[in-house]
């Protein structure tokens, strides 16, 4: 792009899908307009000039304010003054005054469809207003300019995973790895529609492909020991697991989840105390609360099982495996009733078993 219609330090938003998935904040330097005072242009006024340089300068100087005051005054005495268009929706964007970004893009455009950049930023301000939809088409636009390649391919990505289209979201994410092999987020991102799709080996190769890249991302151990729990490959989870936790040890979540393969390699008292940990760091979590109940119940602590059920149910009133659990250490201390109350309450939920323990003792 032609370096008179760029901006200075354009804030842009990175994305990021973890597991929870998004994003820090980047800075993205843009070459400032070298438009001069004394440059004259065809059909421009010295007024307009005038103040468009102006703007630039309180650019220059950080006072992005005074410079849309300036860029308007230009504007309105040339209406059809393409360049402060640009430059004043850049600065729009940069205030996160997204509408308003949109319209003068859209004004750029209709006039001089000739900066392959402004499709990229007109996409960041319809992405960051919402307008999903079309921020895709112009994300699009502005892969067919090759403006922003990595980039728009890798927020195009995030628009297509949240309308949940995992096949493009995929291909965006393949094609922004070809551009830059070096990016662990992408191939963290990648691995996680893989995974979405029960694609389990190329979602663990793609984690670890992250983790070569970048051996501190916490979340792509994490979520690689949830692919080989996928995969009922325990060790190899545990192992992925503990790396998590070294990296973030007040991630409940994490722990909970480590929690559960140790559960699946029958070490019970880990499992109780990884699951006791996880409340402690979060005692909102009710699936932590109704872990901690299976672990007590393959230990045979069913008054303690219970209590953690009830616990889970209080928290989530619908949460059916609590009910599940509840039931098992209710009949292990001979409350039938309450078992079979419980396992209702689950059948109802559609819960796997529910019926079948509903099937003995509850049939008398």
């Amino acid at each position: 792009m032609n370096a008179r219609y760029q901006l200075l330090f354009l804030l842009l938003l990175a994305c990021s899908f973890s597991a929870s998935a998004q994003g820090d904040t980047v800075r993205v330097a843009i070459p400032t307009d070298t438009l001069s005072a004394d440059q004259q242009e065809g059909g421009i006024s010295v007024q307009a000039l005038a103040q468009y340089n102006k703007a630039i300068n309180h650019i220059n100087n950080n006072r992005p304010d005074s410079a849309l005051v300036a860029f308007g005054k230009a504007i309105d005495a040339e209406p059809a003054f393409a360049k402060a268009l640009y430059n004043r929706g850049a600065t729009y964007l940069r205030l996160q005054r997204y509408p308003n970004a949109v319209i003068d893009f859209d004004a750029f455009i209709a006039l001089s469809d000739t900066a392959r950049q402004v499709h990229f930023y007109r996409a960041r301000a319809l992405h960051l207003l919402g307008e999903e939809a079309q921020a895709v088409d112009a994300y699009t636009k502005a892969i067919e300019r090759d403006a922003h390649l990595e980039e728009s391919y890798l927020y195009r990505a995030e628009l297509y995973y949240r309308a949940g289209d995992l096949i493009e979201c995929e291909s965006d994410y393949s094609a922004a790895i070809r551009l830059n092999g070096k990016n662990a987020q992408a191939w963290h991102d990648r691995g996680t529609v893989r995974r979405m799709q029960s694609r389990f080996q190329p979602a663990a190769d793609d984690y670890n492909q992250a983790i070569d890249l970048d051996p501190k991302m916490g979340i792509a151990y994490s979520n690689l020991g949830a692919v080989y729990r996928k995969m009922e490959k325990y060790d190899e989870a545990l192992t992925e697991y503990n790396q998590a936790v070294r990296l973030d040890p007040g991630n409940a979540l994490v722990i909970n989840n480590r929690g559960y393969i140790h559960q699946l390699l029958g070490n019970y008292e880990k499992a109780e105390a990884d699951f006791r940990k996880a409340i402690a760091l979060d005692a909102t979590y009710a699936y932590a609360h109704n872990n901690l109940a299976g672990a007590l119940i393959k230990q045979k602590k069913y008054q303690d099982a219970i209590a953690c059920a009830a616990e889970a149910i209080k928290l989530d009133p619908n949460y059916g495996y609590a009910y599940l659990n509840r039931g098992i250490a209710r009949e292990m201390v001979r409350d039938i009733p309450g078992a079979c109350a419980d396992w209702e309450m689950a059948s109802q939920m559609k819960i796997p078993g529910a019926d079948a323990y509903r099937s003995g003792p509850c049939k008398y």
